[in-house]
């Protein structure tokens, strides 16, 4: 996971100066960074599996299906 400190440094690499930029004055960039880092694990997990899920379906077609179904539920 991304540390604290980690999450500090990102933020100051920011430059702030896009004009379609999202500012707000009253978020905890710690939160908001713990927060970035769980969504892309999870997404990085879910593109892991669809990966497993296309290489399982080369070599039996059945099982990966049946992984598919799983992934549903």
């Amino acid at each position: 996971m991304i540390s604290n400190d980690d999450i500090r440094q990102i933020f100051f690499y920011c430059e702030h100066k896009s004009r379609d930029g999202v500012y707000a004055d009253n978020v905890d960039i710690l939160e908001f960074g713990r927060k970035i880092a769980e969504v892309a694990f999870l997404k990085g997990q879910d593109a892991e599996r669809a990966g497993c899920i296309a290489f399982v379906k080369t070599l039996n077609k059945e099982v990966a299906k049946a992984l598919e179904h799983r992934s549903a539920e």
